[in-house]
């Protein structure tokens, strides 16, 4: 059942087309004269108004412009004889449903009368669904907010110590990603250095990251040896997420500052960059050991490598978002691009060659990143 007005200044036009509705179960009032529904439409609103095109007083179009004005979603039927369709057609324009030409067909009136409530259900739906999803959107907007804020609660703090400076910049695609470091200094001796780049984008990788954290963390704590680290993480991804193709790519090193020495251990990860301030040399350390998550595998099965840093050296600690950004071209920065930006600002310090490596990369890519970007790199003194 629907509420619904007729307006028109014939009586027995009134009467028929009420009785009709009525008896097809609406709620039916009838007015002579235009001017009189304005007080109508403010105790409650209508589904729909039919009203004759030319009246005496206030004609169709100005019922129109009223109804329209009171509410939106109330539907228009616009009556008229055939030598006025032109203007009908104009109240069509002005956001009418449909004309209907007198004499009045009865079972075309029922129809677009249908049509018209149906159209207005419809639109009252599709209203419902966009304030519903509206608030969804404001509800994720909150939600990636507040993910935004937890991720980047876990970037590093920076490390100056007489011997190294250890610093971090971090640049996620979407404001939360997959990508996760930990810089810890033991009070002694040892910076342990950790890099890992979750599959995936967006909130699912960051909700793996923000699990795997506590996981990495617990490992590093307890000074264990970076292909232990790799060992214990794997199987850690392998057991909790077990048939969810949930794979990343990690780095774990440490630098023992009374040696002089660096091990490192990989997963399929990007290689660190190694440069010998002696030698004026770049070197690339791989990574030794297969993709984390993979399949579980024996302790001695992860390997690691030991190489001697001296004065002045520099490691830095990348994922893959910085190597795969695009030129205008659509080609690839690369490892060499990356060595590139790395080696003209070499004898800055630590900050300024990562400024000079970010700049250098946002320089080269005129396209927002399409992946997460993370450095870590510590320079020698």
């Amino acid at each position: 059942m629907a509420s619904i007005i007729v307006v028109d200044d014939e009586k027995s036009i009134t009467y028929l087309l009420s009785e009709v509705l009525k008896k097809d179960g609406h709620e039916v009032k009838t007015f002579s004269d235009g001017k009189q529904i304005e007080d109508e439409l403010k105790k409650q609103e209508y589904a729909l108004v039919i009203s004759d095109l030319h009246m005496k007083q206030v004609g169709g179009l100005e019922v129109l412009k009223t109804v329209k004005r009171y509410s939106e979603n109330t539907e228009v039927l616009i009556l008229t004889g055939h030598g006025t369709i032109s203007s009908a057609v104009e109240a069509m324009k002005l956001s009418a449903f449909e004309y209907l030409t007198k004499p009045i067909d009865m079972e075309e009136f029922r129809l677009k009368v249908q049509k018209a409530l149906e159209r207005r259900d419809l639109r009252l739906q599709v209203e419902k669904q966009q304030k519903e999803l509206a608030e969804h959107q404001e509800m994720i907007k909150k939600d990636l907010a507040l993910a935004e804020q937890v991720q980047r609660s876990l970037v590093p703090q920076s490390i100056v110590l007489p011997a190294v400076d250890v610093k971090v910049r971090y640049m996620p695609m979407i404001g939360v990603g997959g990508d996760f470091a930990d810089i810890y200094y033991d009070g002694a001796e040892n910076i342990y250095l950790t890099l890992v780049d979750v599959t995936g984008h967006g909130i699912t990788a960051a909700l793996l990251v923000n699990r795997v954290c506590s996981e990495i963390r617990k490992h590093v704590r307890e000074q264990r040896q970076p292909s232990t680290i790799l060992h214990r993480v794997n199987n850690f991804i392998f057991e909790a997420f077990e048939g969810m193709a949930t794979f990343l790519t990690m780095f774990s090193g440490v630098i023992n500052l009374r040696k002089g020495s660096f091990t490192y251990a990989g997963s399929a990860h990007p290689a660190i960059i190694l440069w010998k301030s002696r030698e004026n040399k770049f070197i690339q350390l791989e990574s030794q050991n297969v993709i984390i998550g993979y399949e579980k595998k024996a302790e001695n099965k992860f390997i690691q490598d030991i190489v001697m840093t001296g004065p002045k050296d520099r490691v830095i600690m990348y994922t893959d978002g910085i190597i795969e950004a695009e030129d205008a071209k659509g080609k690839q920065l690369g490892i060499n691009g990356f060595i590139d930006f790395f080696k003209s600002s070499i004898y800055l310090s630590v900050d300024e060659i990562l400024d000079t490596i970010i700049d250098g990369v946002y320089e080269f890519s005129p396209n927002p990143i399409k992946d997460d970007v993370y450095l870590i790199l510590a320079g020698m003194k």
